[in-house]
């Protein structure tokens, strides 16, 4: 049993050890990191700037929670966030809350993450031929027809805890940069639903 146990080792250690320097492709780290949103939850500070073609970049400051589909953000006085059925949407200069039956597209429009999940079924993904850092991937998605709308999507994500960097997104007359810091994954679901007593609630649903 020993001698058995023995050149089994020996001919499963080629294997074992070519299996360890497989390098995933950018598909799969992809994947793993929608996998890793699915699973857990995701809280981050961002700085979004927006640059349109012959014009100074505009940038805002907010934070986001996310898990799956659902996700809660926070920009510009607002608060938007979305249960997986109902999209919540606060203004606090109005102190009004408005209720809504968000489509695909708007839901896609509203969160960065869920547009990758999209792109990854119309674009080639590969990681960055110009770009390339032992601590980061740095991933494309390009685009194989205009019905993804956009040039270029680029993820960066830190190898090993796989918590996104920055999301780039290429239009034809503008740029959307997203800077994420203080990221964190949590195993905790946090509520998705905006009540605001008091406000006024328009209920478009």
């Amino acid at each position: 049993m020993k001698r058995l146990t023995y050149l089994f080792m020996i001919c499963a250690l080629p294997v074992l050890c070519a299996a360890q320097n497989v390098t995933p492709t950018a598909n799969v780290v992809l994947q793993n990191f929608l996998s890793m949103i699915d699973n857990r939850t995701l809280s981050a500070d961002f700085t979004l700037t927006v640059t349109d073609n012959g014009l100074q970049p505009i940038s805002y400051t907010g934070n986001v929670q996310m898990r799956g589909e659902k996700f809660r953000l926070s920009m510009l006085g607002n608060e938007g966030a979305y249960d997986g059925k109902t999209y919540y949407l606060y203004s606090q200069e109005t102190d009004e809350l408005t209720l809504t039956t968000p489509s695909r597209a708007e839901l896609v429009e509203a969160n960065p993450i869920l547009f990758a999940q999209q792109l990854q079924r119309l674009s080639i993904v590969r990681f960055s031929p110009a770009k390339q850092d032992n601590r980061r991937y740095f991933i494309e998605l390009v685009p194989t027809n205009e019905e993804a709308g956009v040039e270029k999507f680029i993820l960066t994500l830190r190898k090993g805890s796989l918590e996104p960097e920055e999301i780039v997104v290429k239009e034809p007359q503008n740029t959307t940069r997203i800077v994420f810091s203080n990221v964190v994954y949590s195993p905790k679901t946090p509520s998705f639903v905006i009540n605001m007593p008091g406000a006024f609630v328009n209920d478009l649903r």
